[in-house]
């Protein structure tokens, strides 16, 4: 077995800190960022990874992830968090990492009572536990609130050296971050879209419409306006020429068979991906509603690019008038 340590790195502060802690005790540190539809922290994990001078695994959740989505064992939070079941699963995937090369142990930068829904102290323990990591999964920033681990009390890790932080406070953090030498200091990055709870009802409308979604949807959840045609069928537009782009490089690695990509032909507007019931009815339905969004006076006739199936063609729609438009069913 190697002195080395496998770090969660996210990049941000707490998860640096932790893998300086582990560096300044002799250990080998290994960076681990996972890569969720819903929260992508490569480049703040690389930029940190850099600054330690450590490698940097990269590793993405594989489909059983849907399965922690969709029936949390610990439930959601505010939003359609499972916080708890997601802390375990990216626990399991380093501890994997941890095995194949031979480490000591897993550590993270979690900070007992930081957070209400994962660092409580009865949600260490969980993690820790499900994970099957148990005593080989270091806190270092709260190790004096917790039980020794395993490299504690065979003095692999030295104890006195490792920290008892509670709490929300960021202060302490900062200053441990200069006492460490740590000479950029990262800010507190973006949270995971799935506590923020006005993004929670695209989750659980997917999860409610689609057994069979994928990451690939999850993904899909990230971007444009949602607009649910029927029970089977919605409409994803783009709300600017980012996401248009972004909606074009999704559809080009769709998992699913039932989907269509609509590109404005002989005029300027949202591109926009029709999932579920794609057949020819559904199309001028899809077009009249993807026309709302768009902000300038329109020929009486549009012309929309369709690809479907691997084929492209372009069809002609007759523009409905202001007084025929309708509002879509439901706006997510």
């Amino acid at each position: 077995m190697k002195r080395l340590a496998v770090v969660l790195l996210s990049g941000r502060l707490d998860s640096t800190l932790a893998a300086r802690i582990l560096q300044l005790q002799g250990f080998e540190v290994v960076g681990l960022t996972v890569r969720l539809p819903f929260h992508r922290c490569e480049s703040a994990a690389l930029q940190a990874a850099c600054e330690l001078q450590i490698p940097l695994a990269m590793r993405k959740v594989e489909e059983d992830y849907m399965e922690v989505l969709r029936y949390p064992r610990h439930g959601y939070g505010k939003g359609a968090n499972p916080c708890l079941d997601c802390r375990t699963y990216m626990l399991r995937m380093a501890r994997q990492l941890m095995d194949e090369l031979d480490g000591m142990l897993v550590a993270t930068g979690e900070v007992l009572g930081q957070r209400p829904m994962g660092q409580k102290r009865s949600h260490l323990g969980i993690t820790a536990y499900e994970s099957g990591l148990q005593d080989r999964l270091l806190r270092p920033l709260s190790a004096k609130c917790l039980p020794p681990t395993l490299p504690e009390r065979e003095g692999y890790v030295d104890r006195e050296k490792l920290y008892a932080f509670t709490g929300r406070s960021r202060k302490p953090l900062w200053a441990l971050a200069r006492q460490l030498g740590l000479k950029n200091i990262p800010e507190s990055g973006a949270a995971c879209s799935l506590t923020d709870v006005q993004f929670a009802p695209k989750v659980f409308d997917l999860l409610d419409h689609d057994p069979q979604a994928s990451l690939w949807d999850c993904e899909l959840l990230t971007l444009g306006r949602h607009v649910r045609l029927d029970e089977r069928t919605k409409l994803i537009i783009g709300r600017n020429e980012m996401q248009n782009l972004q909606l074009r490089r999704l559809f080009a690695r769709r998992t699913r068979e039932d989907c269509l990509l609509l590109t404005p032909g002989n005029f300027t507007g949202p591109d926009a991906i029709l999932v579920g019931d794609v057949s020819e009815p559904q199309w001028e339905k899809a077009v009249a509603t993807m026309l709302r969004y768009v902000h300038r006076e329109l020929l009486p006739n549009v012309e929309v690019d369709i690809c479907v199936g691997g084929a492209v063609f372009r069809r002609k729609f007759r523009c409905p008038s202001s007084e025929t438009q309708t509002s879509p069913d439901t706006v997510l």
